[in-house]
Parts: C-alpha cells; sequence; structure tokens
C-alpha cells in the first residue's frame, strides 16, 4: 500500500497505528523497502522515517488479522489524520 498522509509516518500517524495494533493479540509488521519494523513499538514505527508516497506492506497473522489490517489500510490511504 502507499502511505498517502501528507506529513508522511510522524508521531500522530504512529500512535494511530499503536491504537490500532496494540489490542490485537497477534504479530504486525510494517515493511519498508529492505527495513522491517515491529508495528506495536513506537520506537521501530518513528525509526522507518517513512515519507508520503511511500509504499509499504504491513505483515500481518493472528485471529483478526484481516480487520486489522483493513484498518491500517484506511489510516493510510488518508492525506490528513482527523483533528481529535
Amino acid at each position: 500500500m502507499v502511505l498517502q498522509l501528507e506529513q508522511g509516518l510522524h508521531i500522530r500517524a504512529c500512535s494511530q497505528v499503536l491504537a490500532i495494533v496494540t489490542p490485537f493479540q497477534g504479530t504486525v509488521q510494517l515493511h519498508y523497502g529492505s527495513r522491517v519494523a515491529d508495528a506495536s513499538s513506537m520506537f521501530d514505527l518513528i525509526s522507518m522515517a517513512v515519507l508520503p508516497g511511500a509504499e509499504v506492506t504491513f505483515e500481518v497473522h493472528g485471529d483478526g488479522a484481516e480487520q486489522v489490517l483493513d484498518e491500517l489500510e484506511s489510516l493510510f490511504s488518508q492525506q490528513v489524520l482527523p483533528v481529535e
């Protein structure tokens, strides 16, 4: 999938990724180029420095994986995150 967020994978976007993956009992990894991050780790996500328009892949394993992947795809397809 392509990261559409105009500011890339910044701290607020990483927080939303964590909100999606934290309740999930399986594993979620973010692949960007040759690098892989544990999507439940803020440090790992921030260190990826994913830029807008970058191609990324999520690898999700466990019960409910499709729902988690759908939520991540929805998040990454937005150009601007909604104000909370």
